[in-house]
């Protein structure tokens, strides 16, 4: 029984994390975002984790233009309130989630990952073989 009730937690958590990740990419859609300089690109949204009560959402995006990630965050993280309002506005909780925003590494990653698999030393083991 235990189990279970850890399951339908973590069940609730992926769902209202799920929600908040469409609502928040919808608002970004928008670009209306009170900032001096608006993005002049597409923000991604690429997951949203939710803490164990679902009060924090962690917000993980990443840019398609090649520029510095930190300012992307700060940002996110200075219009938060704005984002809080509109996301409320769109999904209905009985509780609407504190937004940190971070950087998700796990797309640089994958790019060194496939740099190392091309590169000459591995090409060569993989001949060798």
């Amino acid at each position: 029984m235990i189990l279970k009730r850890k399951t339908e937690k973590t069940s609730r958590s992926h769902k209202v994390s799920e929600i908040i990740r469409k609502a928040i990419s919808e608002v970004l859609v928008k670009n209306e975002l009170p900032l001096d300089t608006p993005f002049e690109f597409p923000i991604n949204v690429v997951k949203v984790e939710m803490n164990s009560d679902l009060k924090i959402a962690y917000v993980y995006v990443v840019a398609h233009e090649k520029i510095d990630e930190t300012e992307i965050i700060l940002k996110l993280n200075s219009c938060k309130q704005y984002l809080s309002r509109e996301v409320t506005s769109l999904i209905s909780l009985k509780y609407s989630p504190k937004l940190v925003f971070r950087n998700d590494k796990s797309i640089n990653e994958i790019t060194n990952i496939e740099k190392l698999l091309r590169s000459e030393k591995v090409l060569n083991d993989l001949k060798r073989n």
